[in-house]
């Protein structure tokens, strides 16, 4: 009897020892972190302990590992910027260059099936982080093409690691939310690539970024449109694709945006002129609009051919004319001085939706360059002139397109360079 009253004894005894150990992680945390601006403080104790695991064994490993991620909890074709970087690390040899990815993307599916998956880390989404405490020990860098705030607090809280955010488009747009992205982050661990100039004056006006951490570089998907081979002989194709709305799906149902859609794709004027001219007109949804069951009458646009996400890459590179209301792949069709028009058809919908703030013209705009509408008769009126002209960019943009962007060339090997000099600094 004495012998299991002491047995329970010692259970309560572990417990009480257990939770006191978590306790003190917790506050431990709280003190290295209290000062520090922005800093997520929670209580999961799991979460704490790893970060805790992590710095107190941080001085038996060798830090040598680049870890690359996109966007873990997407299956979209051209998140791959991180992708493509990892790489050019197996092309150049370098075994410490390491890919996490979801495991249930095509991508990964795809690399199983080709027996491609030495350094690549399938994850079942941002949270699945414990499974990377081998790989972090003996990791010098992250490198991220999304924000992912998970990781970036592990890059803030862990002392060795570094940080780099590659983005996963061209910052324009959107460039009010961009405060935002890495607010996790201490200024020290603060390192972003740069695509344009438009990007990297902004940012220093708003001093979001010290000039030391801004990058100038690229998006690494630009190297292969940089690449590509023209066909002249293939059939024209106009793509359409307008960013998602952040309402729900009964607003949406009723909105302007859906209403104007659908009015464009069944706009007998512009269709019959694409007709003539042995055109197509592509269609593309937004990937969080499906996501969120928003479904368009394809039987009610016979004309239009509908394509799914994964297909987005394959119509960046074939389509010549690009419409949009504010999407960044706009700076995929520029980069290829192919012609965008933007399209704002719900500008005044009554209904209230935060992407109406990426609608307003307070931002230096002169990317658009006249080539922003309102209304749809002059839209359909600009895409004639422009297929009248075969396409052909107008005079006045080929400069401007041109001086968008820092590089047009080898874009993943000087973002590698820089990856490489943020790991050399003391």
């Amino acid at each position: 009897m004495q012998e299991k009253f002491f047995d329970v004894n010692k259970k309560k005894k572990r417990q009480i020892k257990n939770k006191l150990i978590k306790f003190i992680i917790i506050i431990l945390c709280i003190i290295k972190y209290e000062n520090q601006k922005n800093i997520i403080i929670t209580d999961d104790t799991s979460f704490l302990k790893f970060i805790y695991q992590l710095n107190r064994n941080s001085n038996k490993y060798e830090k040598k590992n680049i870890l690359l991620f996109d966007f873990i909890d997407s299956n979209v074709c051209e998140d791959t910027n991180a992708y493509l970087i990892f790489q050019y690390y197996q092309k150049i040899n370098n075994d410490n260059a390491y890919y996490v990815i979801n495991e249930e993307s095509d991508l990964y599916k795809s690399l199983v099936e080709q027996n491609k998956t030495k350094n690549i880390i399938p994850l079942k989404s941002n949270f699945d982080y414990m499974k990377l405490y081998p790989i972090l020990l003996e990791t010098k860098i992250l490198v991220q093409s999304y924000v992912l705030v998970t990781f970036q607090r592990i890059a803030r809280m862990v002392k060795y690691l570094k940080f780099l955010y590659l983005c996963h488009a061209v910052n324009y747009f959107k460039l009010d939310t961009i405060k935002f992205e890495l607010v996790t982050l201490s200024e020290e661990k603060k390192n972003i690539i740069v695509t344009s100039p438009y990007e990297y004056n902004f940012y220093k006006k708003n001093n979001i970024y010290k000039e030391k951490a801004m990058h100038p570089g690229g998006l690494p998907r630009f190297d292969r449109l940089a690449n590509l081979k023209k066909n002249e002989s293939e059939k024209k194709c106009i793509l359409i694709s307008f960013t998602f709305r952040s309402y729900n799906n009964t607003i949406y149902e009723n909105s302007f945006y859906l209403k104007r859609l659908q009015e464009l794709l069944s706009d007998e004027n512009l269709l019959h002129f694409l007709e003539q001219n042995n055109i197509d007109l592509i269609y593309i949804q937004h990937h969080f609009d499906v996501s969120r069951g928003r479904k368009i009458n394809h039987s009610l646009f016979p004309k239009i051919k509908f394509e799914t996400q994964n297909m987005l890459s394959k119509y960046i590179e074939k389509c010549s004319l690009y419409i949009t209301d504010f999407s960044s792949v706009s700076f995929d069709f520029m980069f290829q001085n192919k012609p965008v028009l933007f399209y704002y058809l719900d500008i005044d919908d009554p209904f209230d939706f935060d992407e109406k703030d990426y609608m307003k013209k307070d931002n230096d705009n002169s990317i658009y360059y006249d080539n922003l509408f309102y209304d749809k008769e002059n839209l359909v009126n600009k895409i004639k002139y422009i297929v009248n002209r075969n396409f052909q960019l107008d005079e006045n943009l080929k400069d401007k397109y041109r001086n968008m962007f820092y590089n047009k060339n080898n874009i993943t090997e000087k973002i590698v360079n820089v990856i490489n000099n943020i790991i050399n600094e003391k």
